[in-house]
This record gives C-alpha cells, structure tokens and sequence, in this order.
C-alpha cells in the first residue's frame, strides 16, 4: 500500500501523499459544518499544527518512511475519514513496521501533538471567551439577593464558606509534565504562524512515553506551578468579592478567605507504598516554599520600584527600614521552615503568617494621601485573606488512609500495649467497646507503639506509626492549617472512625479540648452510601468524639466517593447513592445540631460524576449541602487542565465559586422529595442491570483482552500503583481494580461503557414495566421529560450521559472487542444493545435528535478533534492486535507505541 519515493523533493513528496490520500479516502464522509467561532479556531489551530507537525515528521524520518507517515497524515487531516477504510490501512501500517515501530511511534507523536495542542487550546480560548468574573458576580449578587430577603447577614454566610479543590496524583497523567508545560506556556501565541511552528518543534523534542514512574516528591513539584496559579486566581476572586461588597450598606469586606488550596499528594497513602513521613515531610515543604514565594512577591523586594505596589506604597510612606527587618526575619522562617542550611537559625521568627500580617499592619501610613491609604488598606486586606489561606503551608494537606490499614495499626498498637491480641477479629460492638474506653480514659494510660519482649519487628506498623506521629510535628512547624483532613477511604462502620481518634489521640492531636484535624469518613460504594447516615450518626452520638467535636467548631467534613460506586453498582445507582445518602447525612447533621461540610471526590470524566463545567457539576447539587461550601477533587490530567495557567485558573476558579455561592442561595432541593421514589425505581433496576454485566463471568477475560488495561501500569503515570494485586493465574480479578484504571481503558476502548450502563435499561422499565398500575406509558415518559426540565440533578445526570454517549463509538468499540476471545463476543453485544437502548431513552427525555443539544459548543470541538481521535484508536487496536499475535521480543518493541497511543486518546478525551 505504501511506495517508496525516494527522488523527489520533500515538497513533491509532500504534494503526492497529499494527493494520494484524498484519493484513496474517497469513501470518508465529509465532517459537520463547523459554524461556531471557538472550533473554527481550533480548526485553523489543526491545520496549522498539521503542516508544522509534518516538517517534523519529515526530519526525524528516512525519505521513505516520511511518505508513509506523511501519506496517513494527510489522510486524517483530510476532513473525516471512513474508519472501516481507515482501520484497514492504518492496522497494515502497524503490521508492516512492528518489527522497527519507529515509524510507528512518529506517527503517534503526531497525533498525540496535535491532540495536546487542541485541548489545551480549547481551554484556553474558552477562558479567554468567557469573563473570569461573569460567574463569580452572577453568583454573588445571587446570594446576596436571597440574603437581603431573608434578614441574613452576607458576611456571616460568606465567613462560613470555604471552597477548595484539592489535587491529587492518580494515575492518569500519561503526559510527561515537560511536554504538557511546552503547551501551556505558549498558548497565546499557538494561533499565530511562528508560535504554533515553534510549539510543534519543542514539544515534538519533549514528548513520548515517561521512562521512570514519578516521585511523590516529583508529583508535588509538578504541581507546584498550578498551587501558584491556584494562590494567585484566589486573591483575584475575594479582591472582586471586597469591591463588590464595598458597595453595600457599612462598606463590608470578607472576615474569611472563601478559597483554599487543597492537596491530597504525599498524604494519599491509601493504596501509595512510596509514602512515609520524610516524604509526607518533603511535599509539606514543597508547598510551604510556594506559600514563602507568595509572601516575598507581595511585599516586594526591596527598593522595589513598582508604582503601586505595598512595598512600595509602604516605603512612601517612610518605612523602607521596617521594611527590610520584615524581609529579613520573612526570609529567616523561610530558612528554618523549608531551607537546606543548618539549624538553628539565629534571630526571631514568625511564628505564623498572621505575626507577619500584624508586623505589616503595625506600620502607620498617615502620612499617605486619601488614595494611597485607601490601596494599602485593600492590599492589606487582601494578605490577611492570604494569611488565614495561605499561611506558611501553601496548600492544606489531607491525609487518606483505608480502614483496613487503620485496624491493623491499632491493632498493633494495642498488642504492643498489653491490650487483646485479636483485635481485628474482635465483633463491631466489641471494638467500639474498647475504643471507646480508650478514648474516654483520662487517665495517664499511655500506649506504646514499640515492641514489647517477644514480640517481632512489624516494618510496616513502625512506618504508619512514624507517619502519624509526623502529623504533630507539622502542625507545630506549620500551623494546624497544613494538616487538616484525615480521611479514611472504605469506611463502613462505627470503629472505622474511633480508630483514626485513637490513633490522633497517641499522636497527640486529639484529647478533650478538641480533634486537631478532621476525622473525615470517605463513604463510596452504593451500600456504604446507603448506610451514610447511620454511621454519621453513630459518629455525632458518640460521647468522646461529639465533646471533642464541639470543642473543634461542631463541623463534620464527609467524603463521597463516585469511583468505586460507580465500579460496582454503575453510573445511574451510583449518582443517586451520592445525592439522596448525602441528603439524608445532612438531615442527621442537623438533628445532631451539626454543620456539615461536604467532599466530592469527583473524576475526570463523566463516569466519575465530571460535568463540562464546575457550573453543570455544582448547579446540579442540593444548595443545602453547599452551604459550608464545598470540597471537590482535582486529579491527575485535571490539574493542568483547570489549573495549568493564570488565565484558565482564574476562569475554572471563578466558576466554581459563582456556581457554589449562586446554588447555596437556593436552599434545599425542593424536587427531592417529589422525585426520590421514581429514582429509587430506576436506582434499583441500574444497578440489577449493571450488575448482570459485571458479574458475567466472561467479563474479565473480554476487559482484559479487548482494553489496554494491562499497560496502564506501563505507563509511568503516576507514583501510586495504578492497580492493587489484581490478577490470578493470568485472570483479571475486578474487584481488585482500582476505579480510574477500570473507567479509563473503557474510555480508551471506545465505548465508555461505566457511564452508560445500565441506565438505558432502567429507563425502558420505568416507562413500559411500572408498579404504577394508574399511568401509561406515554404518562410515564413525560414525568420523565419533566424531570429533566425543572429537576437540575436529574438534568445534569442525563446531559452527562449524552456527553459520554456522544464520545462513545460504537463502530469503534466494535473493532477493540474483536480482540477478545469469541466465546466472550456476547459482552460486547449486551454493550452495544445497551448503548442503544440508552440512547433512544435520553433522546425521548430531552425530546431532541441531538445528543449535544445542551452544549452545540463542545460538539462541534468533538467534530474538530474526531479525525484524530479515530486515527489514535485505529493505532491502538492495530498494535493491541499485533501485540496478541507477537513473540516476547515483539511485544516488547510494542509497549512504547501502545502507551503513546494511550497518551494521544487521553489528550483528546481525558482518561478516567
């Protein structure tokens, strides 16, 4: 298929691949007219890429082999291609150079470029579209409005609010962090001729698969850049906030920062066996080092020259000596906090950020005119918003932690105290007994967590029991602030949590004036949502804890989890499990006389509960769970995706607080009653439904065989192992799959199966099948219609699900499952069916042919991308499929290629 030409110029070679492809592409069906602003950009930004990315090709390949990727380049690039036709040349392609895949893995890094670029562009030009303040001032004057109306005070409502994404290193960043910043750095000039040719040169230099997994201390300086942007977009949003509220009656200004960084890397131990204390240690010094960078810019230099700075402000007005004393002792806790010298360091410290706040603040400006006081006084009211945000810790680290690790740490502990030498097989009301006593006691009882005669060294309880106690001494050198959160994951029961107190307790952060930090349950699966509340309240009722808690400020943080829900029960069982488990929480918190502060442990994608915006995501939840605020989770890919540059920091973080503070005005969903029995009908018959497919015994061998699942862990993207032991005897077991793995190698294989199944299927019951003996049919799928109408929860579910519909290809899909054995080829149609099914329900409830008709603007950036993204997976299943039938030496040749193929249908689609 592919000709050699070796005697003419590049530019000839160029013009005849170009020629030939439109040829032989004359099957392809032409693409959707692009009529939207934002995807012409991005479809001149292709083009560009597409031409400079050729020259690439062209220099890193032999003549002959630049014909063979430039000819299947000018073919994707040719509007959109027919796959069948597509497939069949591009698994050729792979079959004639998988002996030598350097032609192979060109060809990939083509595609994972121009995907690169395209995503990133679009999240660029979608922040600089979009005012960064028309959500936050929607929102606020939303709140204030409901306020005024109620008698409420807006800056008691404001003061209790706090608003946090918190980053996390899963597994899913396949990009190498040097390649992703080549994008984001130049993403004002990518539109232009020279800065788009220079982009493809440097991240064609750049990219390809990671050689090494990250560090956890690699993840935190990775990451480092967006807790900056992070800083920056926070102090931009309560700077809008003050000037707004400064028009109100009494001048007001926030008492509280709204925002908070939020980290989970080096304290995710759940699961992270590179995790210790000096490491906990290091990344806390990491992020403390971008809290000392923030405080130094902010007070400038000195002599600083800048008009209008404080530092400068504050030299007018005849304190540059203080200044400079301030610098200096700023620049001595720097050294004693984060600093490689030796210590001690000599001279006075800062205690806090708030010491230095005070130091600022003590220097009189009366000499100042009307103006200038009047900005020193607002840059000061800013750094104290900072002080309180900030502080010298950057960024709040969580702590996370399994109940199953949890119970055997105590029940180490215990045995090396003299206590019961079966702890773990002791009854629920047995352990709670017991712990309860221990934490009541007052005595001097002390537990001891080193070996007692005879018993043997435990390496692991001695590095759990050395990274708990390192949880004290942070919050001596940082202030409570960097350590606020422990979370413990699978929670099930009562002891779950008494075993965190305990632990705490030995610590030395928790006695009865109070618990040091949070004891957060993380509540995930469908069963365990449903039993939310009763642990709750088992947690409010407890006599130690409830004491302690009131002593803390009488505010529980809960952490629902959509990963593993979704994993097990599926997405629609899984979605309500979160939203009526935490409606029904937040009625214990207040029977109890507790607030209650609500954590989303979200995904990237649509299976793990990721809306196309903080506004689709947030607006879509009961305002009264957002009145705390909220918590959400950022992982992997998000980062640098919501956070990965000014500009897009400050749109992704404007709208999530616009969108919080504009639904925590609207109260308590009022749609949940009305609705709660219908969604328990289509709850129940989901999660049978998904439940069929997972429990299919041949599911594990067409997962295995028909994904790429068992090169996630091939890919070095992250630090944390991107599986438990999961395999038997070659077997996939499920259950031992982590989440992101599972969701993302259906998202690579094309169908997105977790954030559909099941949901078609209960859907079709609800309307034809119904207990309800009173409506028809027809009666029913109106009720449905108007759900989707004026209930936002059940909208938001079933625009999430045409999203993932609409990236779903069954043709595609197909192709993948033709890899996996034939006598499993039943679980690919039960898919397809369903995918179907679910189809044809969401388009009667929406009443539309259109599956994007609630966002015409990232579909019609699908269409950009899908020529592309067709060819990347055209790639994948050729090599998966070469790969199958390859010897060892083969194979392994392949791995590189595989996982670059991975990168390039992440870029375009995210991963899981």
């Amino acid at each position: 298929m592919f000709r050699a030409i070796t005697s003419h110029s590049s530019a000839q070679v160029a013009m005849s691949a170009a020629n030939n492809a439109l040829r032989r592409s004359g099957s392809g069906s032409a693409s959707p007219k692009i009529v939207g602003p934002l995807a012409s950009k991005l479809k001149d930004i292709r083009q560009n890429t597409h031409t400079n990315l050729k020259l690439q090709l062209q220099k890193s390949l032999s003549p002959m082999k630049f014909e063979q990727a430039g000819e299947l380049a000018e073919q994707i690039e040719a509007d959109e291609p027919d796959f069948e036709h597509l497939h069949a040349r591009v698994e050729e392609f792979v079959q004639s150079n998988k002996n030598d895949p350097e032609i192979i893995v060109s060809a990939l890094k083509y595609l994972n470029s121009q995907l690169m670029i395209l995503s990133a562009a679009e999240r660029h030009l979608k922040a600089n579209d979009s005012p960064a303040n028309q959500s936050l001032m929607h929102g606020l004057k939303t709140l204030i409005d409901h306020a005024t109306s109620r008698g409420e005070s807006i800056i008691q409502k404001l003061s209790n609010t706090t608003i946090s994404p918190v980053f996390t290193a899963h597994p899913t960043n396949f990009n190498k962090p040097q390649a992703s910043a080549v994008v984001l750095s130049q993403l004002d000039d990518i539109a232009t001729p020279h800065g788009n040719a220079k982009v493809c040169q440097e991240l064609w230099q750049t990219q390809g698969v990671r050689e090494l997994k990250p560090s956890v201390q690699d993840e935190a300086n990775q990451f480092s850049s967006n807790i900056r942007h992070l800083h920056s977009s926070g102090r931009n949003i309560h700077k809008q906030i003050n000037q707004q509220l400064s028009g109100l009656p009494n001048n007001l200004k926030l008492s509280k920062p709204l925002v908070e960084a939020g980290n989970w890397v080096g304290g995710d131990r759940d699961g992270n066996p590179n995790i210790d204390a000096a490491v906990l240690k290091d990344v806390v010094k990491t992020l403390s080092t971008a809290a000392f960078d923030y405080f130094e810019q902010k007070i400038g230099k000195e002599k600083t020259t800048q008009p209008g700075s404080l530092g400068n402000l504050l030299s007018k007005a005849g304190h540059s000596e203080s200044l400079g004393l301030i610098r200096e002792k700023l620049a001595r806790t720097r050294a004693h906090l984060v600093g490689e010298g030796p210590l001690p360091i000599q001279g006075d410290l800062y205690l806090n950020a708030n010491e230095l706040l005070h130091n600022l603040e003590s220097l009189n400006i009366g000499n100042l005119d009307t103006d200038d006081k009047r900005i020193v006084q607002e840059k000061l009211d800013l750094l104290k918003l900072d002080a309180d945000s900030i502080g010298f810790h950057g960024a709040s680290t969580d702590i996370r932690q399994n109940s199953a690790m949890n119970e055997k740490t105590v029940g180490e502990l215990l045995r090396r105290s003299g206590g019961p030498r079966n702890y773990e097989s002791l009854g629920e009301l047995e352990k709670q007994t017991l712990l309860t006593h221990l934490l009541l006691d007052t005595s001097k009882t002390v537990l001891n967590d080193t070996p007692i005669d005879g018993q043997i060294d435990n390496p692991e309880f001695d590095r759990e029991i050395a990274l708990i106690k390192s949880y004290k001494t942070i919050h001596d050198s940082y202030g409570p602030q960097a350590l606020k959160n422990c979370i413990t994951a699978n929670t099930e029961t009562l002891s779950d949590m008494l075993e965190v107190m305990l632990l705490l307790k030995h610590a030395g952060l928790a006695d009865g004036d109070g618990v040091k930090m949070n004891v957060v349950p993380l509540i995930e699966t469908v069963d365990d949502l449903h039993n939310g509340p009763t642990i709750l309240n088992s947690m409010l009722n407890h006599p130690w804890y409830r004491q302690a808690l009131q002593a803390s400020g009488n505010q529980q943080q809960i952490m629902v989890g959509y990963s593993d829900s979704n994993r097990l029960d599926g997405p629609l069982a899984s979605s309500w499990a979160v939203y009526e488990g935490t409606a029904k929480m937040l009625e214990v918190a207040k029977q109890n006389g507790v607030k209650l502060h609500v954590f989303h442990g979200r995904g990237g994608t649509e299976a793990r509960g990721s809306g196309d915006s903080y506004a689709q995501e947030i607006k879509s939840g009961n305002g009264a769970s957002l009145l705390t605020g909220m918590r959400q989770t950022e992982q992997g890919e998000e980062v640098p995706a919501k956070f990965g540059t000014k500009i897009i920091s400050q749109s992704n973080l404007a709208d999530m607080v616009g969108s919080t503070l504009e639904t925590m005005a609207t109260g308590s969903d009022q749609q949940l009653a009305k609705y709660a029995n219908t969604m328990e009908l289509l709850a129940q018959h989901a999660r049978d439904s998904y439940q069929s497919l997972y429990t299919n015994p041949e599911l594990p061998q067409f997962f295995q065989r028909s994904t790429p699942i068992e090169f996630v862990g091939k890919s070095n993207a992250g630090s944390r192992p991107a599986s438990r032991a999961n395999s038997a005897e070659g077997s996939l077991v499920l259950d031992k799959l982590r989440a992101i793995p599972w969701v993302g190698a259906w998202y690579q294989s094309g169908s997105a199966m977790p954030a559909f199944f099941g949901t078609g299927s209960a859907l079709k019951n609800f309307v034809d099948q119904s207990t309800d003996t009173n409506t028809t049919p027809a009666q029913r799928t109106e009720q449905l219609q108007t759900m989707y109408r004026e209930w936002p929860f059940f909208k938001s579910f079933v625009d999430r699900t045409a999203t993932a519909l609409q990236k779903a290809d069954m043709q595609i899909a197909q192709k993948y499952a033709k890899l996996a054995p034939a006598k499993s080829q039943g679980v690919f149609e039960k898919i397809k069916n369903e995918y179907e099914l679910t189809k044809e329900m969401i388009l009667n409830i929406k009443q539309t042919n259109d599956l994007m008709d609630h966002n015409p603007v990232d579909a019609e950036i699908l269409t950009v991308k899908k020529p592309l993204t067709q060819a990347a997976h055209a790639m994948q299943i050729g090599l998966l499929k070469a790969h199958q039938q390859a010897g060892p030496e083969i194979q392994n040749k392949l791995v590189e290629p595989i996982v670059m193929s991975m990168q390039a249908i992440s870029s375009s689609n995210r991963f899981g």
